[in-house]
């Protein structure tokens, strides 16, 4: 009965742990003064490249995010940061095949079994917020998604997904 208290306290911690773990990694300037940030702006994206629908959908969950913390966005040049966002294109491989092993220690007992090792890429994109200081030209502060922005998911979950992740990015801002 002991051992299995103890199985189920583990097992419970280490949910405990799992759930803990952050959606996002925040870094910033703590010599910043945070409250000095009234205006934003996006950063201006090359003539020659168009604007995806996650960056459409980026953009809108930015700026109510940034509303809610009393920043309104600046038509002209004169804001106090910039917003620079990206979605990184990143890849896993995950490996299949079949195995099969079994030993035996005192007559030299031995069986094995193997296939070729197959492997399938999977695309995801890391979600990447900046705020760039407009009068030193400097990232004061930078958030990064450590959820996967999968190529299969539908447009509402895309949507679904990209405001929760930039809910979670600005949850702690300002940074005290």
């Amino acid at each position: 009965m002991n051992n299995v208290l103890s199985c189920v306290f583990c097992c419970a911690l280490l949910g405990s742990l799992i759930a803990c773990t952050a959606d996002v990694s925040t870094d910033y300037d703590k010599q910043t003064n945070y409250a000095q940030f009234k205006t934003y702006q996006f950063a201006v994206q090359p003539d020659d490249d168009s604007t995806s629908l996650d960056a459409v959908r980026v953009e809108n969950a930015i700026t109510r995010e940034l509303q809610t913390h009393g920043l309104t966005l600046s038509k002209d040049k004169a804001a106090d940061v910039t917003i620079r966002h990206a979605i990184q294109s990143q890849s896993d491989y995950q490996s299949s095949g079949t195995s099969f092993g079994f030993g035996y220690g005192f007559n030299n007992v031995g069986i094995g079994v193997s296939t070729p090792t197959q492997y399938k890429e999977y695309k995801y994109g890391k979600l990447i917020v900046e705020m760039v200081a407009t009068n030193s030209n400097q990232v004061v502060w930078r958030s990064v998604s450590q959820r996967k922005l999968k190529e299969t998911m539908s447009p509402d979950d895309r949507e679904a997904f990209i405001d929760e992740q930039i809910g979670e990015m600005f949850k702690n801002y300002p940074p005290q």
